[in-house]
Parts: structure tokens; C-alpha cells; sequence
């Protein structure tokens, strides 16, 4: 256990007197200027960094439809919480042990996010991955509320203040004197948030920030999602020449992503390559690809046109590939089928794209050869490399949203990662050796050969 984990499990049992001491007398009470921050409706709160659940709780209790979520990493602060929280009767509360550096939390998923009492404590590496966690759980429209201590222009309030100021500065000195002097109208932009409003409280300051539009111009977005990898290999000739003939780079951001997309999804024809974990210049080379080696591609155009990008890993029953497989090498293959799909960063929100896997002529094709064999081609479907929920009307044009086409298919998830390189280090398709050498020298041709029967050779 570290040092300062046994200094909050000592002070769990006082912290609440910070409230009677500094906050609640004298002037605004910080806590209650939040709770009104926030309004009456159905919102997803989180209190991050929430200690004893000072500002979770009344929020809680104002509104029984507000879902506050409490989260510390520190074990004697969130039993205290949860006294608390039980001792009010709220059923609307949930409190969760994680760090708040990497929550495991789902992308957008809370209107409001509180961080009370907390970044005064933190260095430069660690305050930077804090709010770049907040800004990742934030909604587009959300809302950022920090509590902190502010500096007072009073001499009687600032001897009242100075044993705690004392404290604070012998345990964190340098940051915590920067970040305790700083303008907090403009502080927060160099992490993508921008001020609303900021409120004079008792020994403390209260802002509420919305998200700035692109906050990998001031560092938000790490660069190991824009980084090189031996796999994403942009730097390599054709790669570049490429770019420089389509013109992306000089497109908006949208725009670029787009262009880069519909070029990966249907100038990159789906097929079988002999690998996995080949580079992305081979499957530019080659013209074709499935699902794990055109996002190689796909990730390796995007970050040579500085668009931040990760990849989800997965397996997919092989059902869904039924069809593609045939026969023999269908009964042979695993039942489960390694999987991926590309995440975009776009305008503070990372989007989930599958549908670039199949080009569109081939499901054209697919789908007319289902309405001749069936009459009708509408509802879900999986077999023939897709899985979705109506074949008719497949998400796979990317206009600020998530594509798929094979999602229906999952069947294990193995979370996220920075690269492919790192993915595959993890896991990659269960074959033996030989059923590896079959595949790459006889099922793989079996397979492009299905794929080019359904699709007319066109």
C-alpha cells in the first residue's frame, strides 16, 4: 500500500470536516453551487475522485431519476460513501473501486461529471490523464464540473486557510502552488475544456466546462494513437504516394476520414490475405483484405493523416463466414474466428467502424443473390461474412457514426488496444501448424474463390 493510500485511510474517518471548517460557512457552499449546476431530468452523473461522496450525494438526493455513479480507487473512502449513501435511503447510487486514470468505463456514457477536491493534489502526467479520462465518459453536449480550492484576497480567510494551504504545499509544493494561483477561465483549455462559468465559493472556486471542439491540438489525444507501428507502416513509398495522389491530408477532418474510409472499404476489395499480421503496405499491395488486415490499413492511412485511432479486438462465431467457407475448410475451421474493428477519433467522440470490411459490391451482389434464392431480402442475416440485423439496410456508410457489419456475429470481446501489434501479441487465431500451412496454401484460395463467385467477378 502506498503512502498516500494509508494517509486517506487515516483521514476517511475526518474528511467530511473539511465541509464545516472551509466550505459551508462565511459564503457560497461549494456543494450546493454543483447541485445546482445540475438540473432536474434523467442524467447520468459521475462523481470521480469521489472520496467521501460529498458531491454525489446531494445530487442523489435532489432528483431519484438522476443515476450518480461514485468512484474512488481508495477502499476506506468508498465504505464511508456507502454508509452514507445507505443511511439516505438512495437507491439511485452506484459506487465503484477504479482508478480514474482508466475507468473501463463506456465512451460518452455520463451528462455530468464531477471532479471535486482532486486536481490540486495531482502532477502535470497525472492531471493530464484524469481529464483526458473525463473527457473520453463525457458526452458531446456534457458538462464538467471542478471543485477546488481557489485563492483567497482576504487576510483573516487566508490565515483561516493556512494550515490546510501548509499541508498541501508540503506534500505536493510545485503543482500545487501552480495549479492553486492559475486563471481557471483559461487553465482547462490546454486538456480540451472550455469555461462557462466559474464561481467564487467558500476558500474554493466552482467551473462548469464544456468540451472544446478538437483537443488533440492542445495534447488531449495521447500519441500512441497516432504513432508508427512495424504493422502500421505509413511511412512506407506507396503509402505516401498514395496520400499525396488522393489529396487527404489537405481535407477537413471529416472529410479526410471519409474519403479514407470509402477508399479502404471499396477500392480494397474483401478477400482472404495469407496472414493476419501482415503490414499495412502488403494489404495495399495485394488489393484486398478482411477484417483484421484492411483495418491495418485502414489505421495505418488514418495516422498518416494525423487521425487518432485504436483497435477493438473480438472473435466472431464462424457461422458468419459461412458461405465465404465451404465444405472442408468450413469444418475444419475454428468455431471461433479472430476479429477487429477500427476506432475513430473524430470531434471528441471515438467511433466504432466495421462496415469498411465488405466492399459494396459485393453486398450488392449478396443481396440480390438472397432475394433470388429467398424471394425477399430484408431482416437479419449472418452467413457470407456479414452479421447483421436487416441485410437490406447494412450501417456501413460513415457520416459521423458507427458502421457494422459483422457485430451481430460476436461472440468474445477482447477489449481495446493501441495498435494491432499490441492486439496481436495478445491474441491472434487458434490454428495448429498444420492446419495454418492448409489454410494459407488451400483454404484461403477456396475461400477468395467463393468470395469472387458471389461477387460475378466484377
Amino acid at each position: 500500500m502506498s503512502i498516500k493510500s494509508r494517509f486517506y485511510n487515516v483521514i476517511s474517518k475526518a474528511y467530511d470536516l473539511l465541509d464545516i471548517i472551509w466550505l459551508s460557512k462565511g459564503g457560497a457552499d461549494p456543494r450546493e453551487v454543483i447541485n445546482n449546476l445540475i438540473p432536474n431530468g434523467r442524467f447520468k452523473v459521475l462523481d470521480m475522485c469521489c472520496g467521501t461522496f460529498s458531491n454525489g450525494l446531494p445530487v442523489a438526493k435532489k432528483n431519484p431519476d438522476n443515476i450518480v455513479v461514485g468512484l474512488d480507487r481508495n477502499r476506506k473512502m468508498l465504505q464511508k460513501a456507502k454508509r452514507k449513501a445507505e443511511e439516505s435511503g438512495l437507491s439511485n447510487v452506484k459506487l465503484i473501486r477504479r482508478d480514474a486514470t482508466a475507468t473501463g468505463l463506456k465512451d460518452g456514457s455520463f451528462d455530468y461529471i464531477i471532479i471535486g477536491l482532486a486536481l490540486h493534489e495531482c502532477d502535470e502526467e497525472l492531471r493530464k490523464n484524469i481529464l483526458s479520462e473525463a473527457y473520453r465518459l463525457l458526452k458531446k453536449d456534457g458538462r464538467l464540473i471542478i471543485l477546488d480550492w481557489e485563492r483567497e484576497s482576504k487576510l483573516s480567510r487566508r490565515i483561516k486557510f493556512s494550515p490546510l494551504y501548509i499541508c498541501e504545499t508540503i506534500g505536493t509544493p510545485k503543482y500545487f502552488k501552480e495549479y492553486y494561483n492559475s486563471d481557471k477561465r483559461t487553465f482547462f483549455e490546454q486538456y480540451g475544456f472550455e469555461a462557462e462559468r466559474v464561481e467564487k465559493c467558500n476558500y474554493t472556486f466552482v467551473a462548469e466546462l464544456r468540451k472544446m471542439n478538437n483537443p488533440a491540438v492542445v495534447g488531449l489525444i495521447d500519441s500512441r494513437y497516432t504513432k508508427r507501428t512495424e504493422l502500421l507502416d505509413f511511412d512506407n513509398r506507396s503509402i505516401r504516394e498514395l496520400i499525396r495522389a488522393r489529396g487527404w491530408a489537405k481535407l477537413p477532418e471529416f472529410e479526410r476520414i471519409q474519403a479514407i474510409y470509402d477508399f479502404v472499404r471499396d477500392e480494397i476489395r474483401f478477400g482472404y490475405n495469407i496472414d493476419d499480421c501482415i503490414k499495412a503496405s502488403k494489404v495495399l499491395k495485394d488489393g484486398y483484405g478482411q477484417c483484421n488486415t484492411k483495418g491495418t490499413l485502414f489505421m495505418a492511412l488514418l495516422r498518416a493523416c494525423n487521425i487518432p485511432c485504436r483497435v477493438h479486438g473480438f472473435t466472431i462465431d464462424k457461422k458468419l463466414q459461412k458461405g465465404a467457407m465451404t465444405g472442408f475448410v468450413y469444418k475444419q475451421a475454428p468455431n471461433d474466428i479472430f476479429h477487429s474493428w477500427v476506432e475513430v477519433y473524430l470531434e471528441g467522440t471515438w467511433y466504432e467502424l466495421e462496415g469498411f470490411i465488405l466492399d459494396k459490391k459485393y453486398i450488392e451482389k449478396l443481396q440480390a443473390k438472397i432475394k433470388a434464392r429467398d424471394g425477399f431480402c430484408s431482416g437479419p442475416f449472418c452467413a457470407f461474412g456479414v452479421g447483421v440485423k436487416d441485410i437490406a439496410r447494412p450501417l456501413i456508410d460513415f457520416n459521423r457514426n458507427s458502421t457494422y457489419i459483422q457485430s451481430e456475429g460476436i461472440n468474445n470481446d477482447f477489449g481495446l488496444y493501441d495498435s494491432p501489434d499490441e492486439m496481436f501479441r495478445e491474441h491472434q487465431q487458434k490454428l495448429s501448424p498444420v492446419k495454418r500451412f492448409a489454410f494459407r496454401h488451400y483454404g484461403r484460395h477456396m475461400m477468395n474463390r467463393n468470395v469472387k463467385k458471389i461477387r460475378g467477378n466484377v
